[in-house]
C-alpha cells in the first residue's frame, strides 16, 4: 500500500530545502520516503486492528500539505498593504 502522507512529507521537505538542493539530496529524500513507506507497510498489521489506516493516511496527508502551504506563505515574507489613497490611484487609468 502506498501512503499519500509520505508523498506529502517528501513535498514538505523538498519545499523546506528549496529547489536549489543537489541531486544527491533529492535522492536521499526519495530513499527516505521509500524507507518510510516500508516501515508504514510493515506496521499495517498492528495498526489495522485499531484505526482506519486509510483515514489516518488521509488526515496525515492533509496535515502535511497544510504545513507545506504554511511554509510557502511564511517563506514569501510580509505582504505590503497599499493605503486606501494608493489603492484608489491604482484604480485610475494610466496617463
Amino acid at each position: 500500500m502506498a501512503f499519500n502522507s509520505v508523498t506529502a512529507l517528501e513535498g514538505l521537505v523538498n519545499q523546506a530545502l528549496g529547489k536549489a538542493d543537489t541531486p544527491a539530496v533529492q535522492q536521499g529524500i526519495s530513499v527516505g520516503g521509500l524507507v518510510l513507506q516500508g516501515v508504514l507497510a510493515a506496521s499495517i498489521s498492528r495498526l489495522a486492528g485499531h484505526v482506519d489506516v486509510n483515514a489516518l493516511d488521509a488526515a496525515l496527508t492533509k496535515t502535511l500539505e497544510g504545513a507545506t502551504e504554511l511554509e510557502r506563505v511564511l517563506a514569501a515574507g510580509p505582504v505590503v498593504q497599499a493605503s486606501a489613497a494608493e489603492a484608489a490611484d491604482l484604480n485610475q487609468p494610466a496617463q
